[in-house]
């Protein structure tokens, strides 16, 4: 009591007040990330890379490509030096009206490796989006009774196939997401800095899958059931948006099939890729991921969690740079409790997650990064539903 009374002469009732609801709001962010730590002790962590533990009939994996002549002969390596035998699986990459040798690298791959099919798209259907589209189009031609997709610019590890596999061994699991890491030079800073941006992604959506919380996947590695794809319609009820063949994909999958998800971690079943090269690929890269925040409430399939989850998340970042604000022009430390709560919430997650994965700590990208996040959260959050973007 002795404590309000001097902040409310101090600070004065109106700003004590200010103070008091800017805490309690990233209390609750504390309090939530705190309950999350706990999804980390569900995540997939065996090391299924023996063939004969993969008991699925047959595996198709899934890329559609666009331009990506320089990144094809990474991915095809990677996908035929996996440890599950080749007569299991098949690859089915759709080039998406690419404009460079795309598709003449992708014919001549085609004579060499058996289980490979190139599915050529010249246009795609007014009311579609073109990855959807060539999407739809790869799996309608697979055998697979589990879809493995990632993007033609990754690089899976060669027990990518059968750890993503196994947990389909329950049968209630339906929907599957990995680890994606990104392609770092530490002696960069911006590497540095995004690799930790993504990896607080991947930190976050790994322990709500741990928790059974549908709320984000990464498309760079997701694997579902095809029957469960097929009974739902594929894309037909997202089709117009640039965005969402995962995490829209996935929502719609789990709230139709009341079936169970689940996060890999195990070694080497990582999918690394590289940073976007600029600075305006990484903005639209961005802005498409946050394009479909206010779609996620008029899809009667997106779960209610995420519904309750992302104005949680937003307002606890607005919080934070209010309270900064306010700092700055008024320094007294009082001010940046919120942000103290907020910066301990995403310490133990990330950090905890980094436990679990091995993974060097960096100080010092954690530390800058949560001064940016509260502002780059708000930026992208704000903008990416009235920014119009592309896939490529």
């Amino acid at each position: 009591m002795g404590l309000v009374f001097f902040l409310k002469n101090y600070l004065g009732k109106e700003d004590l007040s200010n103070l008091i609801l800017l805490i309690i709001v990233t209390f609750f962010y504390f309090l939530f990330f705190l309950w999350l730590l706990s999804g980390f002790d569900f995540l997939y962590n065996e090391n299924s890379n023996e063939s004969n533990k993969i008991e699925v009939e047959f595996i198709s994996i899934i890329i559609s490509v666009k331009n990506e002549e320089s990144n094809l002969h990474s991915i095809i390596k990677s996908l035929q030096n996996q440890t599950i035998s080749n007569d299991k699986y098949e690859i089915i990459i759709a080039n998406d009206q690419s404009s460079d040798k795309t598709l003449d690298i992708l014919n001549s791959y085609k004579n060499k490796i058996s289980n490979l099919e190139v599915i050529n798209i010249n246009e795609t259907p007014e009311g579609w989006s073109s990855k959807k589209w060539a999407l739809n189009k790869a799996i309608e031609h697979s055998k697979g009774s589990i879809i493995l997709q990632t993007d033609g610019d990754c690089v899976p590890e060669d027990c990518w196939i059968s750890n993503m596999v196994a947990p389909f061994k329950n049968a209630e699991i339906g929907f599957v997401s990995g680890f994606t890491p990104l392609n770092q030079n530490r002696n960069n800073f911006i590497d540095r800095i995004i690799f930790f941006e993504n990896f607080a992604q991947d930190s976050f959506n790994a322990a709500c899958f741990g928790k059974q919380l549908t709320i984000s996947c990464v498309g760079r590695s997701i694997a579902f059931r095809k029957k469960y794809f097929k009974k739902i319609n594929g894309y037909q009820n997202m089709k117009k948006i640039e965005s969402g063949d995962d995490d829209l994909l996935m929502h719609h999958i789990v709230y139709s099939n009341s079936c169970q998800i689940k996060y890999v971690i195990s070694k080497n079943s990582h999918v690394y890729s590289d940073r976007p090269k600029t600075i305006n690929g990484f903005i639209n890269q961005r802005l498409r991921f946050a394009s479909k925040g206010q779609l996620y409430y008029t899809f009667p399939y997106i779960s209610n969690e995420l519904k309750l989850i992302l104005p949680l998340l937003y307002l606890a970042n607005l919080c934070v740079v209010i309270s900064l604000l306010i700092f700055i022009n008024n320094p007294v430390i009082f001010f940046i409790i919120p942000y103290i709560l907020k910066t301990v919430s995403d310490f133990l997650l990330l950090y905890m997650f980094s436990k679990e994965l091995k993974l060097n700590w960096d100080n010092t990208s954690f530390f800058i990064l949560t001064l940016l996040h509260p502002f780059y959260i708000l930026f992208f959050s704000t903008i990416g539903p009235f920014k119009k973007v592309r896939w490529k």
